[in-house]
């Protein structure tokens, strides 16, 4: 891994050294390289046929997501809402678009510069949304005791032989190099219901098992599906 160099252009010297990154000039020899292209940060695999992995939410379309926004619904509002396996982050988008005030947490550092370089090239967030994206690993941000409640904690965890759920295939080669295989779902659902007031929504395959066996709701979409598991005494 490492960082493209562009003359004139000092964001890949500072994003290198803030990575931990080696610098280079031409892509030979590098494995994954990060480049700023002319439409923003992207992640690249020199000599293979995989197309740059970049974020770009003003690709996101305003139609879809019907069951990830019933799932997370809550009558309440503003509502704060806990992502806490961001990844690309198109979750997270469509959750403040809709309103909530997001905390979208990634680990992985390449992940979150990606993600933060496409914040920065978004189209203003219509109403009260917002995202806060951190870099930081989901089972610390739980743990910390000045963390406002949120309302929803939303995950959506690596799955052992399907990777991030609903990647395109390119997507999900490139994601699954930087993460591995971290199949921490079950924790995480464990810690975040001692800490949403309003329900934990985890996204699923559509046939895969659920984390846990008593979930209140279940959304289904063609391919993915939502489990819901409503906090003690909250309404569906």
């Amino acid at each position: 891994m490492a960082v493209l160099a562009a003359p004139g252009d000092r964001r890949p010297k500072a994003l290198a050294g803030r990575l931990g990154l080696p610098l280079v000039d031409a892509a030979s020899g590098a494995g994954l390289l990060l480049a700023y292209g002319e439409q923003g940060l992207e992640l690249r695999a020199p000599g293979r046929r995989l197309k740059p992995l970049r974020v770009d939410f003003a690709q996101i379309g305003h139609h879809g997501g019907g069951e990830l926004l019933r799932a997370t619904r809550v009558k309440r509002r503003p509502a704060r809402l806990l992502d806490l396996t961001a990844g690309l982050a198109t979750d997270a988008f469509r959750l403040a678009r809709a309103g909530f005030e997001v905390m979208a947490c990634e680990r992985e550092p390449v992940i979150h510069a990606l993600v933060e370089d496409a914040l920065g090239r978004a189209p203003t967030l219509p109403g009260p949304g917002c995202i806060e994206l951190r870099l930081a690993d989901a089972r610390a941000v739980l743990a910390e005791p000045a963390l406002p409640a949120p309302d929803v904690v939303y995950i959506d965890p690596m799955f052992p032989g399907e990777g991030r759920t609903a990647l395109p295939r390119r997507e999900l080669q490139l994601v699954r190099e930087l993460t591995g295989d971290d199949d921490t779902g079950v924790e995480l659902l464990a810690r975040a219901r001692s800490r949403a007031t309003r329900r934990v929504v985890v996204k699923r395959p559509l046939h895969a098992p659920a984390l846990a066996p008593d979930a209140d709701l279940v959304f289904k979409g063609r391919a993915v599906r939502f489990d819901v598991y409503l906090a003690g005494g909250a309404a569906p």
